[in-house]
């Protein structure tokens, strides 16, 4: 999404001290994808014997049913059909003949249809790109409840390309895809309500969705809420809660959590004071490029020992992480 203007916070509780130097970086509204589009989700009927056979990766027996389904005039199977040209499963890859099944099934009023054939308009795969159409093919899929479709149509709201823009829309968008449990427009929400850019900001709404958006996941939520309740923004102030949340961002490497982190066990925020643990959390973020002169100075007090445990512990960490990846 398109950046937001950002929300500047005048507090004079001490957690602000270890924590709102993060708010700047991490409450910018997110980027839209790379390309701008979601484009997976479940098909219109699970227990359809095509789809059955497609996910069981029989993809020439999905061919074949799907096929035959087409011939009956049922509208799920033109999309199974585009799907399988696209991704060339059972059959030669050929983007042509995707977008034509997907347009089969869109114009059949399949919901899946009309968003697999929004993303290839909107990424001009297959066809020309028309983002205009696009838009509307996303409207249409959102209009019966396809959550993508309606994140990507939030996107276009916000964008103002392909319609003006429009934050009103783009948050009523995402709003449904939210209450669908789609973690990144939950957040993306919440950004917008705590901004109140183009909508009446509300930090309680934006606490909710937020929380919401951590619960399921979201790295950044995560780190946001955290902040949130360590300063008592739009949801009441829990000073061991905003390190837990932090605690289980820092361990997914992301280096903002890992530095606030680190100030709070530097100064016994919602947690007692760890000066091993601090720098530990400290090194990890300054090598991921997350600078924090304060902290610097806070491990340069270290005693030779202390700093030696700090950054065996640290690189146990890495070890630990790189192993997990692997």
């Amino acid at each position: 999404m398109k950046s937001l203007r950002l929300l500047t916070f005048a507090l004079t509780a001490v957690f602000v001290g270890a924590l709102a130097p993060a708010c700047d970086a991490a409450s910018k509204a997110p980027p839209a994808q790379k390309g701008g589009w979601s484009t997976s989700e479940a098909p219109s009927d699970p227990g359809d014997p095509a789809y059955a056979a497609f996910e069981a990766g029989n993809y020439n027996e999905a061919h074949r049913l799907a096929s035959a389904a087409a011939q009956r005039g049922e509208a799920q199977a033109n999309t199974l059909l585009g799907e399988l040209y696209e991704q060339g499963l059972g059959v030669h890859q050929d983007l042509k003949k995707a977008a034509e099944w997907f347009t089969k099934g869109a114009v059949a009023g399949d919901m899946h249809g009309q968003f697999r054939l929004g993303v290839m308009l909107a990424e001009g795969r297959g066809l020309k790109k028309d983002r205009r159409k696009a838009a509307d093919f996303f409207e249409a899929a959102a209009q019966q409840g396809h959550t993508l479709a309606a994140y990507n149509l939030a996107q276009v709201y916000v964008e103002g390309f392909a319609r003006p823009q429009d934050m009103g829309r783009a948050a009523y968008w995402l709003a449904i895809a939210a209450e669908k449990d789609h973690a990144q427009a939950a957040y993306d929400l919440a950004t917008l309500l705590r901004h109140g850019d183009g909508i009446q900001k509300d930090e309680a709404k934006a606490a909710q969705f937020m929380a919401k958006a951590a619960d399921m996941g979201n790295v950044e939520a995560q780190v946001e809420y955290a902040i949130m309740l360590g300063n008592g923004k739009g949801v009441p102030k829990d000073e061991a809660g905003a390190v837990k949340l932090l605690r289980i961002a820092a361990e997914r490497g992301n280096p903002i959590a890992q530095n606030r982190l680190a100030r709070a066990y530097s100064a016994g925020f919602g947690v007692g004071k760890d000066r091993i643990a601090a720098s530990k959390w400290h090194l990890l973020a300054r090598a991921a490029g997350q600078s924090d002169f304060r902290m610097d100075l806070f491990v340069m007090s270290l005693k030779p020992d202390e700093r030696k445990k700090a950054e065996a512990e640290a690189q146990a960490w890495r070890e630990e992480a790189a192993a997990t990846v692997r």
